[in-house]
């Protein structure tokens, strides 16, 4: 399973890390995967993480909020949100 997750992000253009710490790996190793393959990250956490300083954005607002808005942006339909 680790490795379908590694080549995954290593394959990805954009990585979404939703309500989690980055501190626990080999999970929170799966940001750096796809960093180095170029990809763009995107933390969606309540609390900083270790990753903050190098995504692309990092958002505070709650999930609840957040997700339904990226997926409506992701499959064209931001009238929905």
């Amino acid at each position: 399973m680790l490795l379908a997750a590694q080549e995954a992000a290593r394959a990805c253009d954009l990585l979404l890390a939703i309500g989690t710490s980055l501190q626990v790996h080999p999970a929170a190793g799966l940001c750096d995967v796809a960093l180095r393959a170029g990809a763009r990250l995107v933390v969606v956490n309540a609390q900083p993480t270790p990753y903050d300083d190098v995504a692309s954005a990092v958002l505070r607002t709650p999930i609840g909020e957040v997700l339904p808005r990226l997926a409506d942006e992701a499959t064209g339909h931001p009238e929905l949100s």
